[in-house]
């Protein structure tokens, strides 16, 4: 009877030790339906992430080989600046200026610096052909804004050489206005077209 007595006791003492073990293999059964919840979500949100670099990578290709692709003013940077250049290089100036004001607020320097650049090359080359035309009074404005964004470009990146060179040239445009315009029989001291050519980034030839 003792004996029965002790084994009766050893079963007793042994109930709450199994309904801990129980316990803890919840537990550990809920950690890791977490942990491979947490790891699912990581694993579908990179995948995602590389569907979005891969179509932003393609409408930028697509963008740099000339086919019209539009792109929301809340893309991303990089996809603003491709974008814009496209436009830009069509001289379509008034469609590329909310990308650049998204820019503005959103982008990495280097990016705002090529934007702005390239912005007021587009400025410079719709001014010397309002040159050409004898529209001097519609020449200055465009001369000043990109004078002004090249400024912008040189604030954010002062060794910037070629903003520098060109800022120089519209600086040596609008001087050479009045003399033009004014002054009879006296050549401005270098053409609208030869400073075409001379400009860094700026495509050589008329479009």
């Amino acid at each position: 009877m003792r004996m029965n007595g002790r084994h009766s006791g050893l079963a007793q003492a042994q109930r709450p030790t199994s309904g801990i073990a129980a316990s803890v293999r919840r537990v550990r059964g809920a950690l890791l339906w977490t942990v491979f919840a947490g790891a699912l979500a990581v694993f579908v949100g990179c995948a995602v992430s590389l569907a979005l670099d891969w179509r932003a990578n393609r409408t930028i290709d697509d963008l740099r080989a000339g086919t019209e692709v539009p792109v929301a003013p809340t893309a991303a940077p990089p996809l603003l600046e491709a974008r814009a250049a496209f436009l830009l290089t069509r001289d379509r100036i008034d469609e590329a200026q909310p990308l650049l004001d998204q820019a503005a607020l959103r982008a990495d320097d280097a990016i705002r610096v090529r934007m702005l650049y390239n912005m007021a090359n587009a400025r410079l080359r719709a001014a010397i052909r309002q040159i050409e035309q004898g529209h001097f009074d519609k020449a200055i404005p465009l001369v000043a804004l990109a004078k002004a964004e090249y400024r912008s470009a040189l604030r954010l990146q002062p060794g910037y050489w070629d903003a520098k060179h060109n800022l120089d040239a519209a600086m040596r445009l609008v001087r050479d206005l009045p003399r033009a315009e004014g002054e009879e029989g006296t050549e401005p001291e270098q053409s609208p077209a030869k400073l075409w050519t001379d400009l860094p980034g700026v495509p050589k030839g008329l479009p």
